[in-house]
């Protein structure tokens, strides 16, 4: 081999000779140099072929401080990286809001509340990128209570008539966060809302008033504008409620944008905005599916709690957490449907006659209480706890809540004799009053309650000693007693069957007494209990709850049972049925309820979900029943508009009999309930003893209406009505719409004086406070049973004083000593046939509601959810049970 080029070999044509020197002659740095050449080209040659392309760096971990947070909050969001080929790396962050940072370690505040996707991109200098897109950063931002808070009463002058107050509050959902260029979203504004003032009576504001929540959805004129600003440089679009509470976008290119929605909110104290957020993050490909928040359960539906003391509340949504957070004696099979089979809970057996738990006379009730059960304070329960919890709801004997449950079978409902006794109430009430009239003898009298009577009079006789507060007390405490270390025994007044499920309610709740006792007093809410801790054992403990938003549950890890799965479950509120959609498909929920009249935005027609993300459990049949209830006593000064009709309107039974015939039964069960309804035939549902299949149906018949109608001033006056509906529920703004298309074609088809009726929708909380005041003419409500006994259908909507009877003024004496017969018969048989027989007679004699329909199941969640099942006597979901996997 030549360490040099080969010289030019010799033309044999030319005559001139080569010329070379000898050897010894040519320059030793001439070879030196031609060895450097070839060895620097070997050389190059090696580094070429052993150097590999360049790595993207790895992203090991990637977190923020707290997915959930409020607008006043900073947080911390960390990274860590590594390069293979050894490079540094650089972090940039794009927190979703068009705000950004650089490093491992950011700190940002997200200033506009909504849902955000928080992005790392980390790079080594050499053109290598990784970004957290296969495991992105969902958080959700709210605004602090102090900002959304009720506002105080507008002062004298300011608001004539119903008038927008504020603060407000903008929300704003999207049916995707990850898309594909190309894509488009779908976005709804219209769960916005803001607190409005509403004068209970609008012609005399001295009756006061009370602010109320209206969404959007329920108001176009709420906002006066809408605003949608893209982020990706696309034209904002703008409008109302109507035009652009609902729209969509297509995003052209790859980012990660911030929408922003800002709203106009003309209240009387000037003109406000308010705005939220929602980071669409735009990929070149599609997008991985992700499971957002894998050890959070978040639940979307409409409605607040009206309180979270077990004592006070009786409402599905409040229902719902106290379920979770606070245990009874007995439950249900947790995974089961059934409902005649209980299991013990915070007992160690469920009692019987034949185990001694039971007296033979039906009256007496002994439970073991199970040991090292802890409340979430980390004391431990004992019997003492037990019985305090059953002589708390005794002692707050709240009109609006559970306590009739077990007032009516452990006092007698004492506390109504503190009130007036007399013809017309208005002399105080004695022993004696108590005594005759709530037993039907005096012999009737339970041995505990005698002994207080006795005590009480001092040998003086009964009717000569006042029923004051302190005897009262006296009954309620004797009613449940502690028996030796373990065991606590509860006397009934007569014997009830259905005493073991009337206490597997929430009403028979245990309540830690140290937790409770300081705020606990007789006639008295618990403030404390009400909205702001728990004193329960339950899976899960409160965490927050923040009205209109969300109530927090934070798993309790020294639960005595098997620990949840769930670390945290939220429930979220918003009043729009297209919110709550959205919230489930772009997985920002992980249930969502979903009106029966929406069932086909989410559902074929044959039954199956329209999205591969969804499923849905459907059909099964439920205890919940939904009446319009007739108001035969309407408390003027609580109406929420002005009262155009007399308060006794409906004490006329020709107006409740042509309001029953002049509603289209077939025609809601069809568009509204989409046959998924079973229309009433009286209080009790199907399924629960005591239905009566015989029991005539109401029918839609215009002519009969018009000829009740005609036996009444109205048919030729006519008459102004608002029907009011709790707001957000969609199937009850359409019942309430279906009986003003009924009674409107009286006046139109049938020659009726004018007829006009309003449908307005009020916040469930001020819905509650106005049926409670009396102040609805005419009220939508559902029932679900506290407890499967035919006695939770009858006692509260016939029978006088009941939870609904009450609120429309229905009494029947007759009836109510039938209901009294019924509820203590001890075969079964013939209990049975007493509530078929007494439910007709209500129905066909007094119409005292207008008997609508008994509802289906329907339950729509992703399919990462785990441990779903249906009991009808839940209020909502069983979170214990529940899990999420994305497998």
């Amino acid at each position: 081999m030549r360490l040099e080029s080969e010289p030019k070999t010799e033309d044999s044509s030319s005559s001139v000779p080569s010329i070379r020197p000898p050897p010894s002659l040519e320059s030793p740095w001439r070879k030196l140099a031609a060895i450097g050449v070839v060895v620097v080209a070997i050389t190059s040659a090696l580094v070429f072929v052993s150097r590999s392309p360049n790595q993207a760096p790895t992203i090991d971990h990637a977190s923020v401080s707290s997915e959930f947070a409020d607008t006043a909050q900073s947080l911390n969001f960390t990274a860590q990286a590594r390069d293979a080929d050894g490079d540094p790396v650089t972090y940039a962050w794009n927190f979703g809001d068009n705000s950004t940072a650089t490093g491992a370690l950011a700190s940002h505040r997200y200033p506009v509340p909504g849902w955000y996707v928080g992005a790392l991109t980390v790079t080594d200098g050499k053109g290598g990128e990784v970004t957290n897109d296969a495991k992105s950063l969902f958080i959700h931002i709210r605004l602090p209570l102090s900002e959304i808070a009720s506002p105080p009463a507008p002062v004298s002058g300011v608001c004539s008539a119903d008038c927008i107050l504020g603060p407000g509050s903008a929300i704003l959902s999207a049916d995707q966060t990850m898309v594909a260029v190309g894509a488009s979203v779908q976005f709804s504004g219209n769960a916005s809302w803001a607190y409005t003032w509403a004068w209970n009576n609008r012609s005399n504001q001295s009756a006061g008033g009370a602010a109320v929540v209206v969404p959007a959805a329920d108001d176009s004129s709420l906002f006066t504008t809408f605003t949608y600003v893209w982020g990706d440089g696309s034209r904002d679009t703008g409008g109302n409620s109507e035009s652009v509470g609902v729209t969509s976008h297509t995003f052209t290119s790859a980012g990660n944008f911030f929408v922003r929605l800002t709203l106009t909110l003309p209240t009387v104290y000037g003109t406000k905005t308010v705005s939220a957020g929602y980071t669409i993050r735009v990929l070149s490909t599609p997008p991985p599916l992700q499971l957002k928040h894998p050890s959070v359960f978040t639940a979307v539906s409409f409605g607040d709690p009206n309180s979270l003391d077990p004592a006070a509340d009786i409402e599905t949504a409040g229902v719902e957490i106290l379920q979770n957070v606070y245990e009874t004696l007995v439950w249900y099979q947790p995974g089961n449907e059934n409902i005649t089979v209980l299991l013990p809970r915070l007992a160690t057996e469920v009692p019987t006659v034949a185990n001694g738990g039971i007296s033979a006379d039906g009256r007496n009730y002994t439970f073991t209480i199970r040991p090292s059960v802890k409340f979430h304070s980390g004391s431990v329960m004992d019997a003492d706890d037990v019985v305090y919890s059953i002589r708390r709801v005794l002692a707050m004997h709240d009109p609006n809540g559970p306590s009739w449950i077990l007032e009516q079978v452990l006092t007698n409902h004492v506390a109504n004799y503190m009130v007036g006794c007399g013809p017309q109430a208005n002399r105080s009430c004695t022993l004696a009053d108590y005594a005759d009239t709530a037993f039907p003898a005096r012999a009737d009298i339970p041995w505990n309650i005698q002994k207080v009577l006795e005590t009480a009079a001092q040998g003086a006789a009964w009717s000569m000693k006042p029923m004051n507060r302190t005897v009262a007390w006296a009954v309620s405490n004797s009613t449940v007693e502690k028996i030796g270390t373990n065991q606590v025994r509860i006397h009934l007044t007569r014997p009830y069957p259905a005493f073991l499920q009337s206490i597997a309610f929430t009403v028979g709740s245990v309540v830690e007494k140290a937790c409770a006792g300081p705020w606990d007093y007789w006639g008295i809410r618990n403030d404390i209990l009400d909205r702001h801790r728990d004193c329960g054992t339950g899976p899960f403990e409160l965490s927050t709850w923040v009205p209109n938003q969300a109530v927090v549950l934070d798993r309790f890890d020294q639960y005595w049972g098997t620990l949840a799965p769930l670390e945290e479950v939220r429930i979220e509120k918003a009043n729009d049925v297209i919110t709550r959609e959205f919230m489930l498909l772009s997985g920002d929920a992980d249930a969502a309820a979903i009106n029966r009249d929406h069932q086909f935005d989410v559902m074929n027609p044959d039954g199956t979900p329209r999205y591969t993300s969804l499923r849905i459990v459907k059909d099964r049949p439920s205890f919940d029943v939904t009446v319009f209830g007739y108001n035969q006593a309407i408390n003027g000064s609580a109406v929420p508009d002005r009262l155009e009709v007399p308060a006794t309107f409906f004490s006329d039974i020709h107006v409740r009999r042509a309001f029953s015939d002049a509603f289209d039964y077939d025609g809601f069960m069809d568009n509204v309930t989409f046959k998924s309804g079973i229309q009433l035939r009286g209080p009790i549902a199907k399924g629960i003893p005591g239905y009566n299949m015989s029991t005539p149906l109401f029918t839609y018949n215009l002519t009969r209406a018009a000829a009740e109608l005609r036996q009444t001033p109205y048919w030729t006056t006519g008459f102004n009505i608002t029907l009011y509906y709790n707001a957000g529920n969609t199937e009850r703004r359409q019942g309430c719409l279906v009986l003003r298309q009924g009674l409107e074609a009286l006046y139109d088809q049938e020659g009726a004086g004018p007829i006009t009726v309003g449908v307005r929708a009020l916040d469930w909380p001020a819905y509650l406070t106005t049926l409670r005041a009396k102040g609805l003419p005419i009220f939508f409500l559902g029932w679900r049973a506290d407890y499967a006994d035919p006695d939770d259908y009858v006692v509260p909507f016939l029978r006088t004083g009941g939870l609904f009877s009450g609120r429309v003024g229905y009494s029947n004496g007759t009836l109510d000593r039938l209901i009294d017969a019924a509820a203590a018969e001890l075969n079964q048989t013939r209990r049975d046939r007493m509530y078929q027989d007494l439910s007709t007679r209500a129905v066909v004699d007094d119409v005292p509601y207008l008997w609508v329909y008994q509802s289906r199941s329907f339950h729509v969640e992703r399919t990462w959810v785990r441990g779903y099942y249906f009991n009808p006597m839940l209020s909502g979901l069983d979170y214990h049970l529940l899990s999420k996997t994305a497998a």
